[in-house]
């Protein structure tokens, strides 16, 4: 009898542990979704301490080994969303933070292919993080240019038929002075291909990578309004909102921009 109670006792405290350790991966998982939904609202919103907050949760999760590629990769895309804030020139009074959440960026992604080198979406954001350091420390641009050429073919390489790898290589290219590099053309080639790619894409894993779709449509736009084709400007604009009603950058900034032209084009 002795030994029964002492044996269910143990099974008790195994059943314990196993329910805790249960809970708390499911917790993680939570936590994980939760800050995925958060950097998406707060990025939508341009709301910089939302994407802090996201952030800080995060990086809460990265000691989960089962999350912690996840948990790296949407902390890098939270440190380059503050980054690209602060250089918008969103957040002034943040404007000595920019260095910092450039370097967040590339170490978080730096981990993420230490955990899978074979993660194409990883290189191709840590190429994106160097171009934007290049731009803010141009004397590191000869080291930091090797980085980027490195990350962005083995994203190319790894999957040249992802279309948010796609989408990274052509706004860099439509960004960079084609003196040292761009290419306007392949920018635009670019974009239309990643269209056409998150059209038929389908994705399963609630945690994978899933932005873009919306984005590709602000990046056309501006490519026809660049060219004069305010129509077409028009159009882009409005299928991103179709697919990201809550897409600030466009309703906010975009659109607006647009409208200045259109009424410039109507009084001429």
């Amino acid at each position: 009898m002795r030994n029964t109670v002492k044996f269910l006792g143990v099974l008790t405290l195994v059943s314990l542990f196993l329910f805790n350790v249960a809970t708390q991966a499911q917790s993680n998982e939570e936590r994980l979704l939760g800050g995925m939904a958060l950097l998406n609202g707060g990025s939508n919103n341009r709301n910089f301490d939302q994407v802090l907050e996201a952030r800080r949760i995060l990086e809460q999760i990265t000691e989960d080994e089962n999350l912690a590629i996840w948990a790296h990769y949407y902390a890098g895309s939270a440190s380059g969303a503050l980054a690209n804030m602060i250089t918008e020139g969103r957040v002034p009074e943040r404007k000595r933070e920019l260095v910092d959440h450039i370097n967040s960026a590339i170490q978080h992604m730096e981990v993420v292919l230490e955990l899978d080198p074979m993660f194409a979406e990883g290189w191709s954001l840590l190429s994106s993080a160097y171009i934007h350091k290049i731009s803010v420390r141009p004397l590191k641009a000869i080291g930091l240019s090797r980085k980027y050429r490195r990350a962005r073919a083995k994203a190319l390489e790894l999957e040249p038929k992802n279309p948010r790898v796609i989408l990274v290589s052509g706004i860099i290219d439509y960004a960079l002075p084609g003196i040292v590099g761009g290419n306007k053309d392949h920018a635009v080639g670019a974009f239309e291909e990643a269209a056409r790619l998150f059209a038929e894409e389908v994705i399963d894993d609630p945690f994978a990578p899933s932005w873009g779709h919306d984005e590709v449509y602000a990046r056309l736009g501006i490519v026809y309004m660049d060219r004069g084709d305010l129509v077409d400007a028009r159009n882009a604009f409005e299928r991103s909102l179709e697919i990201n009603p809550e897409f600030g950058w466009v309703s906010q900034d975009l659109i607006p921009s647009l409208e200045k032209l259109e009424a410039a084009a109507s009084d001429s």
